[in-house]
């Protein structure tokens, strides 16, 4: 099961988890959304977008209490964003509410951050790469994987602040810890898969509702905060931050940029690709905002600017406790990053044409681009339409011209006289058949309903809003008998349909008096055999009489004769 799921029955056809997919990673078939994993970069956007709330992240939460229950020594390595999730507490607070909950330890993960930033300065130094980007972010890491293979020599090859953190924790505490990492990316569960230092991933807003599940409240200080000293390192879920992280005299080999929001960083990626830029150190973040505007703290998310002020006061934070033990342990930190990118088959110029005809696109004037679809133009989607990730019945202006064109030919072509009618009962628009059926050739445009037709359903349908349907009734002119029906449409108009059943009804009538004459002519057979039956019993029973009477004397006189 992938880390992004779709509910099935939620999906609504909306396509607006496919607009706002930088990557175009969502494919669409059997009017069901889902996540083509193998492309997918875990920027959570889907996840956020969807009106309809049919996404859902798969859970770490039972693995965490399992962990726990089973007394299993379980350390929780807190994002630095944390600022943002508890806006009104500080390290120590949240150190304390965690423990409450049954982790053994708390530290930050700007920890790690610290080790990572020392790895990108000496690459700075060294200036061996033509740029560095950072590889704090998964996305990010990810997305030069999988969609620009020609520049993961430009990825920093050094691990991410939380897989650094997770390692120092297992170096200090035994491998048999639980590293959970808590912030708010929802791709740190992918990275954490392949870590083999991060046992799980807590995003905020599970925290945050766990919290309230157990009734922990984040205010009361923890006793004994394992609180970093280089504090500088919390300036890393903000825009810039990892640079600021870097002394300057590091820094004059690279001009540092920040880039934050996936389509920046495509747009990026792609100018390197196509420009041949060098000498660049990008830092660089798939999430708008960087990480204190995370997928996974959107629910209950601080606004950025205040954020970013949090952040910078945490920052600027003096620690007085003791320095901590995984402040000075130095591991290796180096990461290998690989091309994992799928490459789909290319549809030739013949296919494409193929596909945009099925949709009535067979000129350049027919190629909308709308972008209702989800993608930014009609060759886009004919293309995901070849590859599969697409439906043909995703084109919204071709699927409402098809509606429109399959309404005008019943509206036309019904032999059913068909009346729109607005809130007045006036005659907006009437078919041919209803001009016909009440010789209107002109049209009836404008005319009160109840001109043509019995009010009764009418005024019934006014009063208590229900629809009426297959109503038997005269028109008024007495010259037709129809079965009519009355429906709203949702701008406050109604629509009338009536069937013509004169000859129906005349057939019925023909029907039932050649059943009464039938029932009649029955009858008079009945009562003619039963006076028949009646005369012949009466018969039988004098002949009967008669043969008793003849038997009995030819009896008795033949007893006689033998006694003599």
């Amino acid at each position: 099961m992938g880390i992004i799921q779709f509910k099935e029955a939620n999906c609504k056809n909306c396509y607006k988890c496919i607009r706002n997919c930088g990557i175009k990673s969502i494919c669409f078939h059997d009017e069901q959304a889902s996540i083509l994993e193998d492309k997918c970069v875990l920027c959570g956007k889907c996840t956020i977008v969807c009106p309809q709330n049919a996404k859902q992240v798969s859970s770490d939460l039972p693995l965490i209490k399992k962990y726990l229950e089973d007394g299993v020594k379980v350390i929780a390595s807190i994002a630095p964003s944390y600022v943002a999730a508890f806006p009104d507490a500080d390290f120590a607070a949240v150190s304390a509410a965690l423990k409450k909950l049954g982790f053994s330890r708390v530290e930050e993960t700007a920890i790690g951050a610290t080790q990572v930033s020392s790895e990108y300065a000496r690459l700075m130094r060294e200036k061996k790469m033509k740029n560095i980007i950072t590889t704090c972010c998964p996305t990010a890491v990810m997305l030069v994987e999988k969609y620009y293979p020609e520049l993961i020599s430009n990825l920093a090859p050094v691990v991410s602040p939380a897989v650094a953190h997770a390692k120092i924790l297992k170096e200090i505490y035994g491998s048999r810890a639980k590293v959970v990492f808590i912030g708010p990316c929802i791709s740190k569960k992918k990275e954490a898969e392949s870590s083999n230092a991060i046992n799980a991933v807590l995003l905020f807003d599970e925290l945050i509702d766990w919290l309230k599940e157990a009734g922990v409240e984040v205010r009361e200080p923890d006793a004994e905060p394992a609180e970093m000293h280089k504090t500088v390192s919390r300036l890393y879920p903000s825009p810039g931050g990892i640079i600021q992280t870097i002394p300057s005299e590091n820094r004059r080999s690279y001009k540092s940029i920040s880039v934050d929001g996936l389509d920046r960083c495509i747009a990026i990626l792609q100018s390197i690709l196509d420009h041949g830029i060098e000498g660049y150190f990008i830092e660089m973040s798939a999430c708008a905002g960087s990480c204190v505007q995370g997928p996974g703290l959107h629910v209950h998310q601080t606004p950025l600017l205040i954020s970013r002020d949090l952040l910078i006061a945490n920052a600027r934070k003096k620690t007085t406790s003791p320095k901590l033990m995984a402040e000075d342990v130095t591991l290796n930190l180096s990461a290998v990053y690989n091309d994992t990118m799928v490459r789909d088959k290319v549809p030739g110029e013949e296919d494409i044409q193929k596909i945009l005809a099925l949709t009535g696109k067979t000129r350049e004037e027919d190629l909308l681009n709308c972008g209702t679809c989800g993608y930014s133009t009609c060759r886009e989607k004919a293309i995901a339409v070849f590859q599969g990730k697409a439906d043909i019945r995703m084109c919204l202006p071709y699927m409402r011209e098809k509606a429109e064109s399959m309404s005008n030919l019943v509206f036309e072509n019904t032999p059913n006289a068909i009346f729109l009618l607005d809130k007045e009962l006036n005659i907006l628009e009437m078919n041919q058949a209803a001009k016909a059926f009440f010789n209107l050739p002109g049209g009836a445009g404008g005319m009160f309903i109840g001109m043509l037709l019995d009010m009764t359903d009418f005024d019934k349908f006014r009063e208590t809003g229900e629809p009426v349907l297959d109503s038997r009734r005269q028109t008024r002119d007495k010259n037709h008998i129809i079965r009519q029906t009355i429906v709203a449409v949702p701008n406050g108009d109604c629509l009338v349909i009536a069937r013509d059943v004169t000859l129906e009804e005349e057939e019925r009538r023909e029907h039932e008096k050649l059943r009464r004459e039938t029932i009649d002519t029955a009858q008079k057979v009945i009562d003619k055999q039963m006076r028949v039956a009646q005369e012949i019993a009466s018969l039988l029973g004098e002949t009967t009489g008669e043969t008793k009477a003849a038997l009995t004397k030819l009896k008795r006189s033949i007893a006689q004769g033998e006694s003599i």
